[in-house]
């Protein structure tokens, strides 16, 4: 996750300038959870994806591009495992996808994992997952996160819909 540690290193005191669309500039804040231990590790579903893994080794949840002032929940949240697991069931996410969290506005963001060909990013307000290709994003949580911190935490998807 290299992209993962380069932002990690541009913080000052968790925080960060980052240009958005339209000129938008603002200092936004990054907080980062320990680690996940092995017993919560273990909590998971057998066929959850390394990448997803190795995050959740690094950081077991975390806040990424909010607002300074932390008012309101406006940037993205990466949820830790025990979250994972209780917005999975309360978002009835079918076998092989798991909660991983949630964007500005509520946008639920989930990991289908488990798949022959490549694992997907699936994010939307109320994902329909019987019919809703069209939120499902083709490839994993490691590409997915390089690209919102690449893009500075705007929804890149958005711009194809």
């Amino acid at each position: 996750m290299i992209a993962l540690e380069a932002l990690k290193g541009r913080l000052v005191d968790g925080l960060l300038e980052v240009q958005k669309e339209e000129g938008y500039v603002a200092r936004e804040r990054f907080i980062f959870n320990r680690g996940a231990t092995d017993e919560q590790l273990a909590l998971l579903p057998a066929w959850t994806a390394d990448d997803y893994q190795t995050f959740l080794r690094q950081h077991n949840g975390a806040k990424l591009f909010q607002q300074e002032s932390l008012s309101h929940n406006d940037g993205f949240e990466l949820f830790s495992i025990e979250d994972c697991l209780t917005y999975s069931e309360i978002w009835e996410c079918p076998e092989d996808f798991l909660a991983i969290g949630a964007g500005p506005d509520g946008e639920w963001i989930v990991y289908e994992m488990n798949r022959p060909a490549e694992n997907r990013i699936w994010s939307g307000e109320f994902l329909n997952f019987e019919e809703g290709e069209e939120d499902a994003m083709p490839f994993g949580f490691e590409r997915w996160l390089d690209y919102l911190i690449v893009v500075q935490g705007t929804p890149f998807w958005e711009w194809f819909r």
